[in-house]
């Protein structure tokens, strides 16, 4: 089994946009734009990528790309040596890559968790007992086995994003894409979904890709790209990314509260004012707890 679970080589992909038809323009014309513009990148089997950028940088049309709801219109993408672009290979493609978008109510199929769960399976033709098994499973593996027979419609977001998320695990995918799975829930349901995915991508060894705004998520990746005007500006660890704070300013993204904190304190004023007293914080950090071990050390 190949280590490489998504290689792209020069992937592009171009939007053709028609202008509307009005009495100063009675003929409307094409433009074409470039949403992608030669991405070339490698996740092994296993790592937990989260993808950043601005509004319109390309990065959601890359996450449809990795599920084949759209092709490359140029250059290749294999998701776990499977190429994207060939049309026989859209159902092995989608059975590999499972997706979870940002409004959990546009996922939801049936009006029992059980039944949403199975609906995947039940379509791709699995043996009744062996869908009954994967149900379980699944809602055990994102913490819902107890809502087996409810109804999502009461649910908070959090909690249906993770159904969704178990209607997508009991296809027995090798990869789940979510593109800004949580944008739509609040503070503790944002929690609860990423601790479920990082339980995934830890005990159960799935390989997840994962769209976000939120750095403070993006801290927990295995690696992260940063894609900018449908290139990738930045890449590598969370630290080696979020370190550079200018180039993530430049290109119209935060860092992690904390990042700015410690960066803040590299000016070269204020560090000798603390290593005077003799505190010494890195540039680097990315959690609170980091910031308070690096309290701890210096006293």
């Amino acid at each position: 089994m190949s280590e490489e679970m998504v290689r792209s080589e020069n992937l592009t992909f171009t939007y053709a946009e028609e202008s509307d038809e009005t009495e100063e323009n009675p003929s409307p014309s094409v433009t074409f734009r470039k949403a992608l513009d030669g991405i070339d990148l490698t996740i092994l089997r296993g790592q937990m990528i989260v993808i950043l950028g601005h509004n319109g940088s390309g990065k959601s049309t890359f996450a449809k790309m990795l599920n084949a709801l759209l092709k490359p219109t140029g250059g290749s993408l294999w998701v776990d040596g499977i190429d994207t672009s060939d049309d026989e290979n859209l159902w092995t493609v989608r059975q590999t890559a499972g997706m979870i978008f940002q409004n959990p109510d546009n996922q939801m199929i049936a009006s029992i968790v059980e039944e949403d769960v199975a609906f995947g399976p039940e379509n791709l033709g699995v043996d009744p007992e062996e869908i009954r098994k994967r149900v379980d499973e699944s809602l055990k593996a994102v913490g819902m086995e107890e809502y087996v027979l409810s109804s999502p419609t009461h649910m908070s977001g959090g909690q249906k994003q993770r159904i969704a998320i178990a209607g997508i695990l009991a296809m027995k995918p090798e990869l789940i894409v979510l593109d800004e799975p949580t944008a739509m829930l609040d503070p503790r349901g944002r929690a609860e979904v990423m601790k479920t995915l990082k339980r995934l991508n830890q005990e159960e060894k799935i390989t997840i890709i994962h769209i976000t705004h939120y750095m403070e998520e993006a801290v927990m990746a295995d690696q992260l790209y940063v894609i900018d005007q449908g290139k990738i500006a930045l890449s590598g660890t969370p630290r080696e990314v979020f370190s550079q704070v200018e180039k993530m300013r430049l290109l119209g993204l935060d860092v992690p509260p904390v990042t700015e904190l410690a960066h803040e304190l590299q000016e070269p004023r204020i560090r000798e004012i603390l290593q005077k007293k003799g505190i010494d914080v890195p540039g680097d950090v990315l959690s609170v707890e980091e910031m308070v071990e690096a309290l701890c050390r210096s006293n």
